[in-house]
């Protein structure tokens, strides 16, 4: 039982409710979350301003003529201090070849959902099975030997 949640647990975290789909370039609106490869210069041009030697970048893209701004996280270590520390990084146009946007996949989405359901649902029926077995041993009557007391007690004159 526990490996099988281990495993549903695990599959629900790898899955995601989004995907990057690719798109023309140039056609994206500004404010959408991109994820631009670069060419060999682009990787170049962006190692010289970051230090970062990779040909991928992924933010939100703020304009796209005559140059390409990009608002992008900082690396890793500067995340964990402030999420919203960010850098606008600025490309040139010829050095990106292609830029893919983030989409909701229903499929994962749904998968996700049916899977936090059923969790829950396993949760609360083990908790519902458990509370009936355990007063199914309680004593239902009270013990005669103590003396009782009425709950509430009303005098009429």
């Amino acid at each position: 039982m526990m490996r099988t949640g281990l495993a549903l647990i695990l599959l629900l975290t790898v899955s995601g409710c989004a995907r990057w789909v690719p798109a023309q370039l140039g056609t994206v609106p500004p404010g959408t979350d991109v994820r631009l490869r670069l060419s060999e210069d682009g990787a170049e041009q962006l190692e010289e301003m970051t230090g970062a030697g990779t040909t991928e970048v992924t933010g939100e893209l703020l304009q796209w003529e005559p140059e390409v701004l990009v608002s992008t996280a900082l690396g890793p270590s500067a995340m964990r201090l402030d999420p919203g520390l960010r850098q606008r990084l600025v490309l040139d146009p010829d050095n990106v070849v292609a830029i893919d946007v983030r989409e909701v996949d229903r499929t994962r989405t749904g998968l996700l959902v049916g899977g936090v359901v059923a969790v829950a649902g396993s949760a609360i029926a083990w908790a519902l099975v458990n509370i009936i077995r355990g007063s199914e041993g309680a004593p239902t009557s009270p013990t005669t030997d103590v003396p009782q007391e009425p709950f509430v007690r009303l005098r009429f004159p």
